[in-house]
């Protein structure tokens, strides 16, 4: 698999996102910073829990190039056990960003202490030019530190709910940065959110544009329904525009003008 349109440059004033299926996207600012978020390359899930992989991953381990991994929580389709390590062998300038419950399965990566930031609930990190603000998720018992993140690429302003259930008040603060993009996850099991929640979360976001994320990869993981959450999106909110990204598929996002 090649590296798909990573060559091509992403204008000034804007941000480039890929979905990688499950819950993995990949940002690219004008100036060419990487950023690969829970990034699913392997069959892992399958070879611990026997969930078999449905879609195929955009690109393999092998041929990710990044500077910057950032992940909500330690499950296997979020820190991949299989893939990180080869990440982390052919990235050695890379830094990990992850919750506590992340240190176990990113030492057992390779990933170098040196490497690793520490992400925290309500609490800014500045790497770069990417700053990542945290708050804490609810996935239940499932995750003591899962996260839901904003991550600010050069002015634009993108929030991952991850594996959460419907908590608009536990992600108002990152709801006040007023994010240009929004991830919700939407297999509505595991304690996550289901379609209608996740509608209705992009309605208290209020973001410009919305991605959802998080099905069609295990039928363990729920009959997510995305095309209902872009119906019940036009219904609650039509002035975000939420939209479906097929594996691999760029989308730009501009940055708001000020006025």
């Amino acid at each position: 698999m090649s590296l798909w349109q990573f060559d091509e440059p992403v204008p000034q004033g804007a941000l480039g996102i890929w979905w990688l299926g499950q819950a993995g996207f990949v940002f690219k600012t004008p100036g060419g910073t990487v950023v690969y978020l829970d990034p699913y390359l392997s069959d892992a899930a399958e070879r611990l829990f026997g969930f078999k992989r449905l879609s195929l991953p955009p690109i393999a381990a092998e041929d990710v190039r990044t500077d910057l991994v950032v992940l909500t929580h330690e499950h296997a389709d979020h820190l991949d056990p299989d893939a990180l390590p080869v990440v982390a062998r052919n990235n050695p300038k890379c830094r990990f960003a992850a919750p506590a419950g992340c240190a176990e399965g990113l030492a057992a990566a390779g990933v170098r202490s040196d490497a690793r930031v520490l992400l925290e609930p309500n609490r800014r990190v500045e790497l770069g030019n990417v700053a990542i603000d945290a708050v804490k998720a609810d996935h239940g018992d499932l995750s003591d530190s899962a996260l839901s993140l904003a991550l600010d690429c050069g002015g634009v302003r993108v929030v991952c709910t991850g594996d959460t259930a419907f908590r608009p008040g536990l992600l108002g603060p990152l709801f006040a940065l007023r994010p240009d993009v929004l991830l919700p996850c939407i297999n509505g099991v595991f304690g996550n959110m289901g379609h209608m929640d996740a509608a209705m979360l992009t309605q208290a976001a209020k973001p410009r544009c919305a991605i959802p994320c998080h099905f069609w990869t295990f039928a363990q993981h729920g009959a997510a329904d995305p095309a209902g959450y872009l119906n019940a999106c036009r219904s609650l909110c039509p002035e975000v525009n939420a939209l479906l990204l097929r594996p691999g598929e760029r989308f730009l996002v501009h940055a708001e003008k000020e006025s």
